[in-house]
């Protein structure tokens, strides 16, 4: 059986990148590498990224409003520098999953791709 953090890696955390970078692109005018520095990844991610070559496996989050809204807030942090440190980074980072798991965003994709999972109850814990 593949834990539920498996799909996570794979599936969301790539999506969250790619729809914040995407925000951060349309929304604040900066450059795939003024993106990646903010992100703490590299340019050529950010690159696949606006190409739909990674992080394109969740189109339920853009649609949920609650998470697209986090999404903007989080991307309004990050451009304007309101999050001092790298543990304020990754709190504001870990409230967008933790909002994607109270909503049960994943658990259809975490059941596709690993179907003996589909009594888990992870999501709701």
């Amino acid at each position: 059986m593949k834990p539920y953090c498996e799909t996570v890696a794979s599936k969301l955390l790539p999506t969250l990148r790619a729809l914040i970078a995407k925000e951060l692109m349309n929304s604040y005018n900066m450059t795939q590498l003024q993106t990646a520095k903010k992100l703490g990844i590299t340019q050529s991610a950010i690159s696949q990224y606006t190409r739909h070559l990674r992080g394109s496996k969740m189109e339920s989050l853009e649609k949920d409003k609650v998470v697209f809204k986090e999404i903007e807030i989080f991307a309004s942090k990050v451009a304007s520098n309101d999050l001092k440190n790298q543990t304020e980074f990754l709190e504001a980072f870990c409230s967008i999953c933790k909002t994607v798991r109270k909503r049960k965003l994943l658990c259809d994709i975490h059941q596709k791709t690993f179907p003996e999972t589909c009594s888990c109850s992870i999501c709701q814990k």
